[in-house]
């Protein structure tokens, strides 16, 4: 089930097969497909006029990121000294960013992150694929809401009947139904609306995983 459905959804979400990301970790669990459109125009101004094609990958590093990229310009000293992370390896990331352009300093000899620098993915699909626990999958695809505006379910078509007849919950969870069979025949039994992720990191985390699908 899961090629089909990866060759498949895509189509199905007008989604390109460069932007496919399989089984992504987010700390709460593993979502089984990610689908993500990505804005042309802000990966081109992101890799050739601010020259950042490569994707913060590791965790610290990102996490670091994020702290400086919330904070405005600071002083090395203060973000070294502010967090739980070991200081160590707030130097290793601080290091990291600024030879790969991500981290800039000021005339005043603060530190900021690179101006204009956005999150590029414009939607993100998270779907869970299930043959027939749909319960499980549901759970699962609510997690989901940390980092995709957007959240399935994939039963397969034989076992669709269970999950259909319980749509409601569905429903109340903002989590889309669809089915889809061997051949790839996709149906869409309800359709979620639009809700903001609420974890910044995982944002990040999933626009830097596109990232480097687009880069390589």
């Amino acid at each position: 089930m899961k090629q089909v459905a990866k060759e498949f959804l895509p189509k199905c979400f007008g989604v390109r097969e460069e932007n496919i990301i399989p089984e992504f970790d987010y700390g709460k669990g593993r979502t089984d497909l990610v689908l993500v459109n990505i804005s042309n125009d802000y990966w081109s101004h992101r890799s050739d006029q601010l020259n950042l094609s490569q994707p913060i990958i590791d965790e610290q590093h990102l996490i670091s990121f994020l702290q400086i990229h919330g904070r405005g310009p600071v002083t090395e000293d203060f973000f070294i000294a502010c967090g739980a992370q070991p200081k160590r390896k707030k130097r290793e990331s601080l290091k990291w960013l600024r030879n790969n352009g991500f981290i800039t300093e000021l005339d005043s000899g603060k530190i900021r992150t690179a101006r204009n620098l956005r999150r590029h993915v414009t939607t993100t699909l998270a779907i869970e694929l299930k043959l027939e626990k749909w319960k499980t999958a549901l759970r699962q695809a609510s997690m989901g809401r940390s980092f995709a505006e957007y959240r399935y379910v994939a039963i397969d078509e034989d076992h669709i009947d269970p999950a259909y007849a319980n749509l409601d919950e569905f429903k109340s969870n903002n989590v889309g139904l669809l089915s889809i069979n061997d051949s790839g025949e996709t149906t869409i039994h309800w359709s979620p609306e639009r809700g903001d992720p609420y974890s910044n990191l995982y944002q990040w985390k999933i626009n830097e995983k596109s990232v480097s699908e687009v880069s390589t």
